[in-house]
């Protein structure tokens, strides 16, 4: 689930940094800003998501040991962090799509967040012997 999951952010991050340099390609200093923006935030994703591109790199052995370290809400907070700037500030076609990169490599963290999903008895109810939500209703008591 977690390659996965990071195959998504890998594919995100080229999307919306491919999307960054496209948007760079305005007249509007707003868009031009978000180009720059998208680019440099693609670039960070990919320094978390496929960090053996930046070993030759100093900081790249060091990226790579902090950044399994890192939690899943944590990366979650920041993917939909990077979406919502590009998107809402210059408006164009492409910053949308690139910001669905992000949102989508955001998604695949808040599902990995969640976690899987529940049997039943670990939340109370739905499990074998529970009593039907209708009968549940008809025992409160009414004033």
């Amino acid at each position: 689930a977690v390659v996965s999951t990071q195959s998504t952010g890998t594919f995100g991050a080229v999307v919306a940094s491919l999307c960054g340099i496209f948007v760079l390609i305005s007249f509007s200093a707003k868009c031009i800003a978000m180009g720059i923006f998208m680019v440099c935030a693609g670039v960070v994703v990919l320094m978390l998501e496929a960090t053996f591109l930046f070993l030759f790199l100093d900081i790249g052995k060091w990226l790579d040991s902090k950044s399994d370290k890192i939690r899943h809400w944590q990366k979650m907070v920041l993917y939909f962090g990077f979406c919502v700037p590009a998107a809402l500030i210059c408006g164009s076609a492409t910053s949308w799509i690139g910001s669905i990169g992000f949102l989508i490599a955001g998604m695949a963290y808040m599902v990995l967040t969640i976690g899987p999903k529940g049997d039943g008895h670990s939340r109370g109810g739905g499990g074998g012997g529970s009593v039907p939500y209708s009968r549940q209703m008809d025992d409160i008591p009414t004033a």
